[in-house]
């Protein structure tokens, strides 16, 4: 952890993306708030959710392959630039909800190639024995930036006004793009003249290995688990609590996942990510089991806390393993088509959870998607036990 503290530019990398992790909670927060408050419709709200997660899979595809052919410094700056200027358009007053959905969208849509970079970015600034220490503590102050970004803006969004929380959003992409343009050092684009870049030759180099298979298929755990920050508002609102519990339940995750990544990144060694591999896929459905029976709120925080807080363990183990398996010339497009598989799985998740809410109601059909989690589940635990050798399949 010193040795990572020292790095410039890994925390120049981390650092923001806190930043934008925050705005970014906010304007979840204050989407989801505004959305049910005009319409009372818990689809609508998780709709609106779902378009924050949803156009990432076609950004991903699409434009994953500029983190490897263009200078990723470059594409991470000008992206969050981009993202700026959306976000503050968003906040201009009057704005109608199609017109936010659509701006919304495309911002989503830009998280794909953004994501890869980042993650492609951060394997070139720290050498392959402090990869996956890094990893873990980059999603534990993204955790930490999502409990303050969600415990913040449901008294923004009501105190103040929802445009208020994408003032801030559109800010920390400014911010953003100004820190790392300042602090991280300029490479050059690591994919060869005429190398294939096609999303296909991708596909291919993530499926002919068993291992990268299991760690594909266990992006789409995001249908299932992210039923906790979609469902909060309807849930508070079954349970007639206030508006504040909102941000509260959505920012369970972070708190819990904060100290579970310090924990992890301190006793876990990268060695021993294939054994917990398994495991962690099972385990976030678990807690959620019993998010029909529960109806005291600190309870709740906990149910959703240790279920978000393995998941993000799982993340953890999930992109180390594939970044050191991807060959440099195609880390980018491969982490990029895993991760905004992973953010459209949770959009889609979202788009489901809230029409499912509007027919048997939050409680059932968060341990619902447990039950179903855990079932999706075996296919790449199972996946991963079939390999010849673990380690075999890891050097493949």
């Amino acid at each position: 952890m010193t040795r990572l503290s020292r790095n410039r530019e890994f925390i120049a990398l981390a650092g923001t993306e806190v930043l934008s992790v925050i705005g970014d909670q906010l304007s979840r927060v204050a989407l989801a708030l505004l959305v049910f408050e005009r319409t009372g419709s818990a689809g609508l709200s998780g709709l609106t959710y779902a378009m924050t997660y949803l156009p990432t899979v076609a950004g991903g595809l699409l434009l994953s392959p500029l983190a490897d052919r263009r200078p990723r410094r470059g594409v991470s700056v000008a992206i969050d630039a981009i993202r700026s200027v959306i976000v503050l358009t968003m906040a201009l007053p009057g704005i109608s909800l199609t017109a936010m959905c659509c701006l919304v969208a495309a911002s989503s849509f830009l998280t794909g190639p953004y994501t890869a970079t980042r993650l492609a970015l951060l394997r070139d600034v720290l050498p392959q024995e402090q990869y996956g220490p890094g990893m873990a503590l980059r999603q534990s102050l993204s955790q930490g930036g999502q409990l303050v970004g969600f415990c913040s803006g449901g008294f923004i969004a009501t105190a103040f006004t929802p445009a208020t929380c994408l003032l801030v959003d559109g800010l920390t992409f400014a911010a953003a793009a100004l820190i790392v343009r300042t602090l991280v050092s300029a490479r050059p684009a690591v994919a060869a003249a005429g190398a294939s870049s096609t999303v296909t030759t991708t596909f291919r180099v993530i499926w002919r290995s068993p291992a990268r298979r299991a760690i594909f298929l266990s992006t789409f755990m995001g249908l299932f688990l992210t039923a906790p920050k979609a469902l909060s508002v309807p849930l508070a609102s079954e349970l007639h609590l206030s508006d504040r519990w909102v941000g509260i339940f959505m920012a369970s995750e972070g708190l819990f996942s904060v100290v579970t990544l310090a924990i992890f990144a301190k006793f876990v060694t990268a060695a021993q990510y294939k054994k917990l591999f398994p495991l962690v896929c099972l385990a976030p459905g678990l807690p959620l089991l019993t998010a029909l029976a529960v109806h005291n709120p600190y309870l709740i925080m906990l149910v959703f806390g240790v279920s978000g807080a393995i998941w993000s363990v799982l993340t953890v183990i999930a992109a180390s393993s594939l970044a050191e398996l991807l060959p440099d010339d195609q880390r980018g497009r491969g982490m990029g088509i895993a991760a905004s598989t992973n953010a459209t799985a949770q959009g889609v998740g979202a788009f489901m959870a809230g029409f499912a809410t509007d027919e048997i109601g939050a409680g059932l059909s968060i341990t619902l998607l447990g039950f179903l989690s855990i079932l999706f589940a075996l296919a790449p635990a199972a996946l991963w036990n079939r390999a010849a050798t673990p380690a075999n399949a890891l050097a493949s």
